[in-house]
């Protein structure tokens, strides 16, 4: 049996906070951080990424702070008679692999639950944190999901270069991956060093200068092309980021040297 002590969701905080506690807090505390931290164990100091989280067990030190002045997360006191129910999850370790999303929706109602005047709440509060608890587990029992999301990533990458006008934000993509948006922005810029909206942005540009420069393809043609329903629009940004219109690139392209300087 699982009894929550508390529970909140999107707990906010500004300055310089922090939690150190060295004997942990008397009970088992699962975090949940949804903004950049710092978690300091053994003495070093970790930098989180949005959408990992950390499963303190009972009597472990419990120590991490903002990073850059803001901080967000959600977090579960709890006891537990039955400690088979960790059993599969890499307590007291940062894990940055687990389903947040589906984690989420649990905890939600779990909150709701937790306020709720039901008789029966006890018996869904524990229910709903086993579910929480079997989610991390799947997470943690896959040693290769970290392979297959960097997979996953490169898929995403190549979809984007080769299929620009099928996205225009980054709730797309996040949902393709089955990832929240600030935990794709996460990876996505530590793996590929631009954040999403700018390697977008930039598969679009690429796109319209292969067209303008292989075909005869009107600017209007090509800006539907590239997910612009608006071709003023388009050639704003053109120019904006390559210094010259999608006429005057058009003009030139027969250059060799301009053909092969696509920006990527």
């Amino acid at each position: 049996m699982i009894s929550i002590n508390t529970v909140c969701q999107n707990v906010r905080h500004k300055g310089n906070f922090e939690i150190c506690r060295p004997d942990g807090s008397g009970d088992d505390l699962l975090v949940i951080f949804k903004t950049s931290a710092v978690l300091i164990q053994n003495g070093e100091e970790i930098t989180v990424s949005p959408d990992s989280l950390i499963l303190y067990s009972k009597g472990t030190m419990q120590h991490y702070k903002t990073l850059c002045g803001s901080y967000v997360n959600h977090f579960v006191h709890f006891d537990m008679d039955d400690t088979e129910l960790m059993n599969g999850i890499k307590t007291d370790t940062l894990i940055t692999s687990a389903d947040i999303p589906a984690i989420e929706e649990l905890l939600t109602i779990l909150c709701r639950e937790n306020v709720a005047g039901s008789t029966n709440r006890k018996q869904y509060e524990n229910m709903l944190m086993q579910m929480i608890l079997m989610k991390i587990s799947e997470s943690s029992i896959n040693p290769d999901s970290d392979k297959s999301r960097i997979s996953a990533l490169e898929m995403l990458r190549t979809d984007i270069y080769s299929n620009a006008g099928s996205y225009s934000n980054i709730y797309q993509l996040a949902e393709k991956m089955n990832l929240s948006p600030s935990y794709l922005q996460a990876i996505y810029k530590r793996k590929f060093g631009i954040s999403c909206y700018e390697d977008i942005l930039s598969a679009k540009i690429k796109t319209g200068q292969y067209y303008l420069s292989t075909t005869d393809m009107t600017v209007k043609e090509i800006s539907d092309l590239c997910g612009y329903g608006n071709e003023i629009c388009f050639m704003k940004i053109f120019k904006k980021r390559t210094g010259i219109t999608p006429s005057e690139y058009r003009k030139i392209s027969k250059n060799d040297n301009l053909k092969n300087n696509f920006i990527w």
